[in-house]
């Protein structure tokens, strides 16, 4: 939260740009927590939303390209994690690009192959363009002004976890006492 409350236009569009490449978290969360931090922050909501899916496009499209051209990397990325699922949706791709899409987009973990699916399908790009940039402007819009709107909830969530956090401390201060503890009274006995 710490580095999210810091971040600018352009720190937002590199981390959702490069969220579902390098980063290892849901991009669900992420939005939701730019959400909540646009609340309290200097940022203005409805341009925080477009960068936002100007970065996912971006992101999108990158994958989109690399996949229609047939890009060994991920070709090769796909193949290791290619599922029932992922091969269902690309005979569903085929017929009705549209619906697929917009619903990839909002089946989690799932969104990511969305483009790589319409691209090693060979959809046109005018279809993806048009459906990514609905399903994206939708997926984006709900998460983040979820954020936005339910910042008291999460800051009650967060403030239950900061509560969690000292606990474990506590715990754990308390464990390595009563081992130092035994240790000594070990030491001691030994003498």
């Amino acid at each position: 939260m710490h580095y999210l409350q810091h971040l600018s236009y352009f720190g937002i569009f590199l981390l959702l740009a490069l969220l579902d490449v390098l980063i290892p978290l849901p991009e669900e969360i992420i939005l939701i927590l730019v959400g909540y931090t646009v609340y309290f922050g200097t940022l203005d909501p409805f341009l925080t939303i477009l960068v936002a899916i100007a970065a996912f496009l971006a992101g999108d499209n990158t994958t989109f390209w690399l996949s229609r051209g047939g890009n060994r990397l991920i070709a090769r990325w796909t193949t290791k994690s290619a599922t029932p699922l992922i091969e269902r949706y690309s005979q569903k791709m085929r017929s009705k690009a549209g619906i697929t899409l917009l619903i990839m987009t909002f089946v989690p973990s799932i969104r990511f192959f969305a483009p790589i699916v319409a691209g090693s399908v060979r959809t046109p790009w005018r279809v993806f363009i048009f459906y990514d940039l609905v399903a994206v402007g939708l997926y984006v819009s709900v998460y983040l002004l979820a954020g936005y709107f339910f910042h008291s909830q999460i800051n009650g969530i967060i403030k239950e976890f900061e509560m969690l956090g000292h606990l474990m401390i506590y715990v754990l201060l308390l464990a390595i006492g009563i081992a130092l503890g035994i240790f000594m009274k070990k030491q001691e006995q030994q003498k």
